[in-house]
């Protein structure tokens, strides 16, 4: 039994990777014919996409999107996803290219494509710009107070890494961002590129410190296994809008900051 599990397993799993998911996607031609790029978007990760007022999807990815759509000359058709949809939604064709913080992973690349990563998620601490801390180090202490979000990744990191600091737990970032502008943390540990939404209602300076041990995740945007030529024209518009300062400027404007640990300009891809 078990090796019959197994053995259908391992035939799912090469049936996914044999999936001819070029002959699903759109290849460049056949989006510049029809004049539509279909793009995946998750309304539900603010501030890469959310839900305004008058209930359209806006956020960071909403205006890179866009503004590919306008370099390639035509019109961008957001189909809604949520993080366990985009990997299917392209092997399936369902989208041309996928937004949502896709990390780029070894395993993700056996059946998908990637574009030049843009955007960082990695672990850094928000203090106050006055504040004695030089390093994430010195938080390691009986007298700092750290405050976090239950049940997030950073809670793990600072039990490892930060086991002296007294730690205060709030159920929303929300919560927690108010908590620190009012005093009550010496710091917050986060992918803190995500708080920027937050703090920017409030008017205490602040800094950030980075970790240069830390893992840093790349995000790109998703593309079918195989589609050559729309993943080339990709990379290369994706360069222009880094070098010009749109990427820069559009992450700040959505985030409320600039980008913790920034992907530079690359022109080799």
């Amino acid at each position: 039994m078990k090796l019959l599990t197994w053995m259908g397993r391992l035939a799912g799993l090469a049936c996914l990777l044999a999936m001819p998911a070029v002959a699903q996607a759109h290849s460049l031609d056949q989006i510049l014919s029809s004049k539509t790029l279909v793009v995946g978007i998750n309304p539900n990760l603010p501030p890469l996409g959310s839900f305004n007022s008058q209930n359209k999807i806006q956020g960071f990815d909403v205006d890179v999107a866009n503004k590919l759509g306008q370099m390639l000359g035509v019109k961008v058709k957001f189909v809604q996803v949520n993080s366990a949809d985009r990997i299917p939604f392209l092997i399936t064709g369902k989208a041309d290219l996928m937004m949502g913080a896709l990390t780029r992973t070894p395993a993700r690349a056996k059946v998908i494509d990637f574009s030049v990563p843009i955007q960082t998620e990695a672990l850094s601490a928000l203090v106050k710009a006055d504040s004695s801390f030089k390093t994430i180090a010195d938080l390691n202490s009986k007298k700092v107070r750290l405050i976090e979000v239950r049940g997030t990744t950073p809670v793990d990191y600072v039990k490892k890494n930060l086991p002296n600091a007294q730690v205060t737990l709030f159920d929303n970032y929300p919560d927690a961002v108010r908590a620190f502008e009012q005093g009550r943390g010496d710091a917050i540990i986060d992918v803190v590129d995500y708080l920027g939404i937050y703090t920017k209602q409030y008017p205490a300076k602040l800094r950030v410190m980075t970790d240069k041990n830390v893992e840093v995740d790349y995000d790109c945007i998703g593309l079918a296994y195989g589609n050559a030529a729309l993943k080339s024209w990709v990379n290369v518009a994706l360069y222009q809008l880094e070098k010009d300062g749109f990427l820069p400027a559009t992450y700040k404007k959505w985030f409320g900051m600039n980008m913790v640990y920034p992907v530079p300009a690359q022109p080799y891809f």
